[in-house]
């Protein structure tokens, strides 16, 4: 009798013991979903700089794109977007299942490869990352995680300051004010040229919040009436040049920071960013289908070249002035 009370007693503390313990991992469970949680919805950006391109081995492994929630005729429409691989280094990417786009950006033997993982239904990149090669050697990416067009930090130019220096501006959006980029963040990186070359973000800086409202902002420059870019506009001079046809156009999106348009034959996207009445345009892509008339394609490759090159602009009297590098001029109407 003594023996069998015993066994029931350690049986019932056993049956405790087992319960605190499901108690403290269904605890601890919840715990760490709740930290994930916290983590998933928090930036990258908006913690301290970590090296996510640090590989434990000499030989790191090429990211797999994220599938992503693709548009379901955008595949074939906005396939002539992407472009075929040409160095080793692209091949690589294409075989572990990246789209290339957007022409390669380099100084020296450093070179920035763009790639994405689909479309959004405007031909927007979603899933997109950009991957640096010293000598065609990987050395890791300028984000973390995959991004998206009009999403929060997400890439939206790149400037090759030297072999081993690199700063890149993603577009930060909070929910208060979704009709322009909150408080754009500069990430600088550090490439370090071995045998297997490693990138290194070394610093981030954040410029001040945006004014609330930003599509409606009107502002004085230099005397001169600066308002909203935001919408599309048609091209109506280019220098000397009198044009009437509703192509070329460019249409400008304040919230994800991006340009699209249509320069006569092919479509065309890009990035953009302004303070005040700067203007830079950045990561320009189209498509590459011949126009059968030799002037709209001579039209076209002067103005795509032209946006490439653009440093300011003005709004006056409902016409957009866009102002090049080289001197000359492009002008435009809303429509």
């Amino acid at each position: 009798m003594l023996r069998t009370t015993r066994v029931k007693a350690m049986y019932h503390h056993g049956t405790m013991l087992s319960s605190i313990v499901r108690l403290i991992l269904l605890v601890g469970t919840a715990s760490s979903l709740a930290a994930v949680s916290a983590t998933v919805s928090e930036s990258w950006l908006d913690r301290p700089l970590s090296n996510w391109n640090k590989g434990a081995g000499a030989l790191r492994q090429l990211p797999v794109p994220v599938p992503s929630q693709r548009d379901a005729t955008a595949a074939s429409r906005c396939r002539e977007q992407g472009r075929e691989p040409v160095s080793a280094a692209e091949k690589a990417l294409v075989r572990r299942g990246w789209t290339l786009y957007g022409a390669p950006q380099s100084f020296g033997r450093t070179k920035v490869i763009s790639a994405l993982s689909g479309f959004d239904g405007t031909c927007r990149p979603l899933g997109f990352q950009a991957f640096v090669y010293w000598k065609g050697r990987y050395a890791g990416t300028l984000s973390p995680l995959p991004m998206s067009s009009g999403t929060d930090a997400a890439l939206t130019a790149v400037r090759l300051e030297s072999e081993t220096a690199i700063a890149a501006d993603f577009t930060r959006s909070a929910s208060s004010d979704p009709a322009c980029p909150s408080r754009p963040t500069s990430v600088f990186y550090n490439l370090k040229r071995y045998n297997n070359p490693a990138l290194t973000p070394t610093r981030a800086t954040t410029a001040p919040p945006c004014r609330s409202q930003m599509d409606k902002l009107t502002s004085t420059a230099g005397g001169e009436e600066t308002t909203s870019l935001s919408g599309r506009w048609v091209l109506t001079e280019m220098g000397e040049q009198r044009l009437s046809a509703d192509k070329p156009y460019v249409e400008f999106d304040r919230a994800a920071m991006q340009i699209a348009g249509d320069g006569g034959c092919n479509r065309f996207s890009g990035a953009y960013e302004n303070r005040g009445s700067s203007l830079t345009i950045s990561r320009l892509a189209a498509t590459k289908r011949a126009c059968v008339d030799a002037e709209a394609n001579r039209v076209e490759r002067e103005f795509l070249r032209s946006m490439g090159g653009v440093q300011r602009f003005d709004i006056r009297e409902g016409t957009l002035r866009l102002y090049v590098s080289d001197g000359g001029t492009l002008a435009f109407i809303r429509r």
